[in-house]
């Protein structure tokens, strides 16, 4: 019995992966990302089963190698779908293929992803660790979004507690944006599933970005929680496509002048995972060209993964 055993376990498919905390200096901060740098030959249905077996918020999957170049394409899932596009596997992707390329100090890299080519710029942070700056496969849209009073449902709280109309924001992955009167609105919210199926999850923006800042006008610092349980997040630490995406409603807001701007995002502190998120975006013509989101992040476990028997 134990040969028999012994023999499954020799012919069973291994894969090499890693997880990374994204968006965090800190191991058990951030947003946890499990790595398949070597993905060719796994087909979808058996990529879907292994980022339900982690049950992480996504797990990315490497075609054509860690080289760094244009051969690389990633694919990207959460516990019960595939997303044409995603912040922080995109930067922890940028981040490990930098890494074991060795890329130096201003390198780019760019990745391949259903939603179009993403490049990364990889710098250093003051840490030492390794910094990527990923920038939207899309310029940031905006659109009408469920009301206030269906959204304001959904998390639980009322209508006169949100500030200003909620908008569907997309860079490459659409959110219902919620913005809320103050950080101790956002710390009290409460996805309600009954009123979100009802209300923006009935809509081709159900993942919810709840947002809240000090000064809508002029601010700089941004405060978020993300819900997302159509595809089996239940809440999300660290959210990249979502905060490229706001861009969208911060130059609605603050009717953003020509140039670069910039603003920091905190994210998944009322979750016990914090989260850092660098935002950039550049202006011309009172329209975003380009949206842009940065961190760092560090590593956690290097292992194998069986994913069947020969």
């Amino acid at each position: 019995m134990h040969a028999l055993l012994n023999e499954r376990i020799m012919n069973s498919d291994e894969r090499d992966f890693i997880t990374m905390d994204v968006f965090t200096d800190q191991r058990f901060g951030g947003n946890p990302l499990a790595i398949f740098p070597q993905a060719d030959g796994l087909n979808d249905a058996t990529m879907q089963r292994i980022a339900a077996e982690l049950n992480l918020s996504e797990t990315v999957f490497l075609h054509g190698g860690p080289d760094g170049g244009e051969s690389t394409k990633l694919r990207i899932f959460t516990p019960k779908s595939e997303l044409p596009f995603a912040g922080h596997p995109t930067v922890g992707a940028a981040i490990y293929l930098a890494d074991e390329a060795k890329l130096d100090e201003g390198s780019t890299l760019t990745m391949q992803t259903i939603a179009g080519p993403v490049v990364a710029q990889i710098c250093r942070a003051e840490s030492g660790l390794t910094l990527a700056e990923i920038t939207a496969p899309r310029k940031p849209e905006i659109r009408a979004a469920a009301s206030s009073e269906q959204c304001a449902a959904a998390i639980s709280i009322s209508a006169n507690q949100i500030s200003g109309d909620p908008r569907v924001c997309d860079a490459g992955n659409p959110f219902t944006v919620i913005p809320v009167d103050s950080r101790a609105t956002l710390a009290n919210v409460k996805l309600d599933p009954a009123a979100w199926a009802a209300g923006p999850g009935a809509t081709d923006a159900g993942k919810l970005f709840i947002v809240a800042m000090d000064d809508w006008q002029q601010g700089h610092t941004v405060h978020a929680r993300m819900f997302a349980p159509s595809i089996g997040i239940a809440e999300d630490p660290a959210t990249g496509s979502a905060a490229v995406a706001l861009v969208a409603m911060l130059n609605e807001r603050q009717s953003l002048s020509e140039g670069v701007h910039q603003w920091r995002i905190h994210q998944g502190d009322d979750m016990g995972r914090p989260s850092v998120m660098a935002l950039r975006a550049v202006v011309k013509g009172g329209q975003v060209v380009t949206a842009h989101v940065g961190g760092t992040s560090i590593r956690v476990i290097e292992g194998k993964f069986r994913t069947g028997i020969a």
